[in-house]
């Protein structure tokens, strides 16, 4: 068992993804700054209440996106590349199904969606115009993450860092041009964000045919169909998931709008710190989604077993300092976004309340990415449904009547809690060694899918 190269093997994967997710949430962090700058507490809840839609789409299509992530690397890990071209045919025909679906559903249901989460009057206008025009680079939004999808599958994350990051870079300096500089508001910001993720799905799909060149002859329909049916049923829970959490985000979003403009822009810049701090630990997840389904792949069990034992270690050891950073800095934090008092002291109040528990979090998100890469991708589901939705959601809502705001806040940390008790329960079984390790493990959920 060398758990020592493999842990450099997973790093290998994870380093790239954190800078990329860096460079993505770099982005995020200025287009906050900019818009609180430049349009104000306003444009920030703006911002903030569209965010569940467009991450319900978003991530939605993620989840299916790393169904074929998980397919990719199985097949490489086994020794098959001949199949992958059927499954980019198949990957680039979900991708464009998608991105027509969604830009039709932003058209018709929008307003009725921001409706239902109590935003109305003038904020409700700004962010439907904000959806709207952002829903005009959904094409490259969604293609740029097929991408990403396909070089991670294939371990390349390195490339997919170097085209995210592209793309990122362009983005801040949109940003900076159309809001900051043309005052054309959110609108600006969200035709920065469509402007450059197109460009990156440009360089992206460009580079990964050099990179990649598929095997010679024409897909097999039959072997597109299989893919597509594989990967509709690997990435199901994956994208159901997504859709408990945007759903239970616009839920949060009902109950926090209640409380004014700045609770719902303190809550908008919470969140983009919150993402920032999470880059590593997603990144080590991404990386175990691909590393377990490599070696699940091709039955080195034990090795992958104990190289999540280690990243766990590097997780806890990581998710320290990011915290201590984070609670030394919450009133700076909360001052570079905006000049209002009251969202300041609501930034910093939320900050101190979640941050000293964010290893909760962060262990959980490493656990999720063994599970989805071992083809368990049922339990993650499972306890977003717990955690989000029987947990944090009932919280919030019960206990702000008595607690205030201050219930929304504790609420994470309830559900941080009951998400990683509910991953470990199911990791149990995984984790458990062989009876006898000399024979080949032999657990279904763990074996190659037959080829279409």
């Amino acid at each position: 068992m060398t758990s020592g190269p493999a842990l450099r093997q997973i790093l290998g994967f994870a380093v790239p993804l954190t800078v990329a997710s860096l460079f993505q949430q770099v982005y995020l962090l200025v287009d906050g700054i900019v818009v609180g700058r430049y349009v104000g507490v306003a444009g920030l809840a703006a911002v903030g209440a569209a965010g569940p839609l467009f991450y319900l789409l978003n991530a939605m299509f993620i989840g299916l996106g790393t169904a074929f992530t998980i397919r990719l690397a199985h097949l490489r890990g086994a020794g098959a590349d001949g199949q992958r071209r059927d499954v980019v045919v198949a990957l680039a025909a979900v991708t464009v199904c998608w991105t027509v679906g969604c830009m039709l559903l932003v058209t018709v249901l929008a307003e009725p969606v921001l409706a239902l989460m109590g935003i109305t009057g003038a904020l409700a206008e700004q962010c439907a115009h904000f959806i709207g025009v952002l829903s005009l680079g959904f094409p490259g939004i969604f293609g740029s993450a097929a991408v990403s999808a396909y070089l991670r599958g294939l371990g390349n994350s390195r490339a997919a860092m170097w085209v995210q990051a592209a793309g990122n870079l362009l983005n801040i300096g949109l940003a900076l041009l159309l809001v900051g500089g043309l005052g054309f508001g959110i609108a600006g910001a969200a035709a920065a964000t469509a402007l450059a993720s197109t460009v990156a799905m440009v360089v992206g799909v460009l580079a990964s045919g050099r990179i990649y060149p598929l095997p010679r002859g024409r897909p097999d329909p039959r072997a597109v169909q299989g893919e597509l049916v594989d990967a509709t049923r690997l990435g199901f829970p994956l994208a159901t998931q997504h859709i408990i959490l945007a759903a239970g985000i616009m839920v949060l979003v009902w109950i926090i709008e209640g409380y004014g403009e700045a609770v719902m822009a303190a809550f908008t810049i919470v969140s983009r710190v919150e993402a920032l701090t999470a880059i590593p630990f997603l990144s080590l997840s991404g990386a175990m989604v691909t590393f377990a389904a490599q070696n699940l792949g091709a039955g080195q069990t034990a090795r992958a077993r104990a190289a999540l034992l280690h990243t766990l270690g590097l997780t806890v050891g990581l998710t320290a300092l990011a915290s201590v950073v984070v609670l030394l800095a919450h009133r700076p934090i909360a001052a570079l976004f905006t000049s209002d008092e009251t969202t300041r002291r609501i930034t910093a109040q939320y900050l101190m309340i979640i941050f000293p528990f964010l290893a909760l979090y962060t262990v959980m998100v490493v656990l999720h990415g063994y599970l989805n890469g071992a083809r368990r991708t049922t339990a993650p589901l499972l306890c977003t449904v717990l955690a989000f939705g029987m947990v944090q959601l009932p919280f919030a809502y019960l206990l702000s009547g008595v607690f205030g705001v201050r219930a929304v806040m504790w609420a994470v940390v309830a559900s941080w809690t009951t998400g990683l008790a509910y991953s470990l329960f199911c990791l149990r079984h995984v984790l458990r060694p062989p009876r006898a390790p000399a024979r080949a493990p032999r657990t279904p959920a763990l074996e190659v899918p037959s080829s279409p």
